[in-house]
């Protein structure tokens, strides 16, 4: 008969593949309520189904001259091609492959992956928000994924011999998510809060890596020069406009934070708790992923972008890493406590997170899809080589999504500042005059037979633009043409 401790030695491995267990569950169980994401991995997949470029769907500035988002649209080319799955199948995967990919490398880089399920859950509690980013099935989640690992083994960097092996890979992680997401600026502020936190070292070591993995990932593109004047356009043009009173068109997550408090509530319980347990020192917060915390919260007050994509790895991760120390000194690593444990926190986070409490997953999905196959809306769509145009995003994200391969294109597509820039002004206009009839003029002077400018308004309320003929689609949409056999009447004015 064996020793009653033979089995003790698999631990690790049973936490982990539990762990693994749950984290892969979550994703599958929020789609079985009916969730899918509104917004960009609509596009994503409609564009792989599509295989087109970006100027074949969307009408665009001068200045944009490729796809931003270049790697990760070439992946889903490739799923697609592989197994000919429709847009539905292409988001169900982005959702789950990038949450499980953000989660897992969380988790599997701890020496205690059970402290990062204790660490969602209290992510969860605090800002369910925080969480319902990480299945929006969007390619932010890879840049995501890169910070968290190269702040969980930036303990390495700092030794006196130089760890090669580490940087390397690093420097791959970091040019895998250039190329994949464009936003690789970002990369800035981890950077920045080694020096912050006084750990020179290991700060250099990872300047070294992000600068040459930034530069081997804007090469992956092909187009590396247009790749970065391109981001570098982009980003100064949505400074600006955060800049003046035209901050109002950005979408919601380039708005301004409001400082997160219930999730600074959190990290001032942890610190306490750590003086309570005697274990403060200097390096409670002169640490990288303090200050990397503290950097994205104030950016936050900037753009909520910085407080999304960089504070939500800071702050699952140190309070990750609380939980961590914590464990280290209460179950030894081959105790069966730490399994019962993690089964304890899997079921307690896999609740928290999936329950679908006042419909929150099974009400969160597009409504209102107009489908070129149906005979009462293929009328009124545009016809071959149209233009849609709409005030609102989510017409251009579900209809695409819907019809990837139709024939026309988008006036506004997932961001206003790739618009014409005259467009653009009148998109502005309509705005900040909350679309008002004469706001809408410039756009139908510029209409031909074979447009549609569609709207959302009540049923029973048609549009007041009487230059166009109007038909109520489904629920509150309003899909308005010029007049059979009959030219624009401003263009006669």
């Amino acid at each position: 008969m064996r020793p009653r401790n033979y089995f003790s030695k698999y631990i690790p491995l049973i936490i982990a593949l539990l762990i693994c267990l749950v984290i892969s569950l979550i994703p599958f169980k929020i789609l079985s309520h009916g969730y899918l994401p509104g917004d960009d991995a609509l596009r994503h997949a409609g564009k792989a189904v599509s295989g087109k470029d970006w100027h074949q769907i969307l009408m665009l500035r001068d200045e944009i001259k490729m796809d931003a988002h270049i790697g990760w649209n070439t992946i889903l080319r490739a799923v697609y091609k592989t197994t000919k799955w429709d847009t539905l199948s292409l988001v169900i995967f982005s959702v789950t492959a990038l949450f499980i990919l953000f989660s897992l490398t969380g988790a599997l880089l701890l020496r205690r992956p059970e402290a990062w399920l204790l660490a969602l859950l209290a992510v969860c509690i605090a800002d369910m928000g925080l969480i319902f980013r990480l299945l929006l099935g969007r390619p932010y989640i890879v840049t995501m994924s890169a910070i968290l690992a190269l702040y969980m083994v930036w303990p390495r960097l700092k030794n006196k011999k130089t760890p090669y092996g580490i940087i390397a890979i690093l420097t791959a992680v970091v040019a895998a998510a250039t190329w994949i997401h464009c936003a690789w600026f970002l990369f800035a502020v981890p950077v920045a809060s080694f020096f912050f936190a006084r750990e020179w070292r290991a700060g250099f070591r990872v300047s070294a890596a992000v600068i040459i993995g930034i530069a081997i990932g804007v090469t992956l593109t092909g187009h590396p020069i247009l790749f970065l004047k391109q981001v570098i356009f982009q980003t100064f043009f949505l400074i600006g406009l955060g800049a003046n009173s035209s901050a109002r068109i950005l979408v919601s997550e380039q708005q301004p934070a409001t400082g997160d408090f219930p999730i600074v509530i959190v990290m001032a319980l942890a610190l306490i708790w750590r003086t309570l347990r005697g274990a403060w020192d200097r390096k409670s917060l002169e640490n990288p992923v303090f200050m990397l915390l503290a950097s994205s919260w104030v950016l936050g007050f900037f753009t909520i972008r910085a407080w999304l994509d960089l504070g939500i790895p800071a702050v699952t991760l140190c309070l990750a890493l609380e939980f961590q120390d914590f464990l280290e000194t209460r179950m030894g690593y081959l105790s069966w406590k730490r399994v019962a444990l993690t089964v304890i926190s899997m079921y307690i986070l896999y609740s928290a997170v999936t329950n679908d409490s006042n419909s929150r997953w099974s009400n969160c999905h597009p409504r209102g899809y107009l489908l070129a196959d149906n005979p009462e809306h293929a009328p009124w769509l545009p016809e071959p080589g149209g233009i849609l145009y709409s005030d609102d995003m989510d017409m251009f994200y579900t209809t695409f999504y819907k019809n990837p391969s139709a024939p026309w294109r988008y006036m506004l597509g997932d961001s206003p500042m790739f618009m014409p820039k005259e467009d653009f002004e009148i998109y502005s206009n309509i705005l900040r005059t909350h679309g008002p009839r004469n706001s809408f003029a410039p756009w139908v002077k510029k209409m031909k037979p074979q447009d549609r400018l569609i709207l959302f308004n009540p049923p029973d309320k048609k549009p007041d633009i009487p230059e166009l003929e109007w038909h109520n689609i489904p629920d509150i949409v309003w899909s308005g043409r010029l007049p059979k056999n009959q030219k624009n009447v401003l263009d006669k004015k």
